[in-house]
């Protein structure tokens, strides 16, 4: 399954875009893969985005998701 992963900000410095194709089904499956590859982001605040919504818990991943781990950020 092809799926997208995107980082911003200060996950940028952490995982690059050297991403390995993620497996998981689910977004918390994913989200796990990539602690297991990159450690230092199970530290980190983020929030995490599905085909640029924003999303809480967990859903299944479909072909062709970007997903994006996106760092706390203000605004003005």
């Amino acid at each position: 399954m092809a799926i997208q992963v995107l980082f911003f900000g200060q996950l940028t410095e952490i995982a690059g875009n050297a991403v390995g194709v993620p497996t998981a089904e689910t977004l918390r499956g994913l989200e796990r893969e990539l602690w297991e590859q990159f450690p230092l982001l199970k530290e980190k605040k983020y929030a995490l985005s599905v085909n640029q919504k924003i999303v809480a818990g967990d859903m299944l991943l479909t072909e062709g998701d970007i997903v994006a781990l996106l760092p706390p950020f203000s605004g003005g």
